[in-house]
C-alpha cells in the first residue's frame, strides 16, 4: 500500500504543480453523473476548451466528497483489522486478517488517488481567469473545503496507523517477556528496534524454550515485526501527503483571500457610486 501510495503521490504532486497556462482548461462536460473522477484523462487539457456550468463542476465536487465518505469508512475498517491482528491467536487467522486488512489498505489508496484527481480537476475550474471572479469565488471555496475535508481524513489515517504501531510493539514485548520472563523492559524493547539486539534476544529464547516453541514464538515476533514496518512506512506516506494536500490548501486559499477582496472592492466602488 506505502509504494503505491507513494507513486501515485509523485505522480499526482507533478500534474498538481502544473499551471493553468500550461494545461489549459478542463472540460468537464464529460463528467457525467454516472462518470468516475478517477476515469477522467487529466492529460486532455487544450486551450480553447470551454469549462462547462456549475452543475458539472457540482457534480466533480459531489463525486469527491463521496470518495471522502469512503475513505472514512475504510479508516474505520482497517483500524478494526487492526485491533483483530493484534489480538490474533492463530497464525492462519493472522494472516487471513492481514490479507483482508491489506485489500482494504489498497482500496483506500485507491480512493484516495481518485479523490485527489478530482481536487485536481476542481482547481483548473475555479482558477479559470475566463469565468466571472464571483463564480471563481465559489468554486475556489467548494475546492477548498473539500482538499480541507479530504487532508482531515488523512490526518486521522495517520495518527490511527501510528496508534496501531505503538500497540502493535506492547503487543511484541508481551510475547518476548512470556516467552524470556527474565529479559529487562530494555532488553526488549531494545530487541524491536533493533536488529542486533532482536538477535540476542532470540538466542536467550532458544535456550530458555523447547526448540518447537521458540520457533514458534519467533515466527510470531518476525511476522508482527514485519508489520510494523509495514505500518511505519504506512504513516511516512500519509505524512508526506499530508504535507501536499496542505499545501494545495493554502495555495487555493490564497487564491480565493485574492479573489475575495478584488469582488468586495468592485462592490464598494459601485455603492458608492450609487
Amino acid at each position: 500500500m506505502a509504494r503505491q501510495l507513494s507513486d501515485n503521490l509523485v505522480q499526482l504532486t507533478t500534474n498538481t504543480c502544473v499551471s493553468n497556462a500550461q494545461i489549459g482548461r478542463v472540460s468537464l462536460e464529460s463528467v457525467g453523473s454516472h462518470t468516475d473522477v478517477a476515469s477522467i484523462d487529466l492529460s486532455y487539457q487544450t486551450d480553447g476548451m470551454a469549462i462547462t456550468t456549475e452543475s458539472s463542476f457540482a457534480r466533480v465536487a459531489d463525486s469527491v466528497n463521496e470518495h471522502i465518505g469512503t475513505l472514512e469508512k475504510n479508516i474505520i475498517h482497517i483500524e478494526r483489522l487492526h485491533s483483530e491482528a493484534i489480538y490474533a491467536t492463530s497464525p492462519f487467522r493472522y494472516t487471513q486478517v492481514l490479507r483482508t486488512r491489506e485489500q482494504y489498505a489498497d482500496d483506500t489508496d485507491a480512493v484516495i488517488t481518485k479523490a485527489r484527481s478530482g481536487l485536481q480537476v476542481m482547481a483548473s475550474a475555479a482558477n479559470d481567469p475566463n469565468i466571472h471572479k464571483g463564480d471563481r469565488a465559489m468554486r475556489g471555496g467548494r475546492h477548498v473545503a473539500l482538499a480541507r475535508k479530504l487532508r482531515d481524513q488523512i490526518e486521522i489515517y495517520r495518527k490511527m496507523e501510528r496508534e496501531q504501531a505503538t500497540r502493535n510493539r506492547d503487543r511484541l514485548a508481551r510475547l518476548y517477556k512470556v516467552a524470556c520472563p527474565s529479559a529487562s523492559d530494555v532488553e526488549i524493547y531494545g530487541a524491536i528496534e533493533d536488529p542486533v539486539a532482536g538477535k540476542e534476544l532470540a538466542q536467550k529464547i532458544t535456550e530458555v524454550c523447547r526448540p518447537a516453541e521458540a520457533r514458534k514464538v519467533l515466527k510470531d515476533v518476525a511476522d508482527r515485526q514485519g508489520d510494523i514496518v509495514t505500518i511505519e512506512r504506512t504513516v511516512g506516506e500519509l505524512t508526506k501527503l499530508h504535507v501536499d494536500i496542505s499545501e494545495i490548501v493554502n495555495r487555493q486559499q490564497r487564491k480565493l483571500d485574492t479573489i475575495v477582496v478584488s469582488v468586495e472592492r468592485v462592490e464598494t466602488s459601485r455603492t458608492l457610486g450609487r
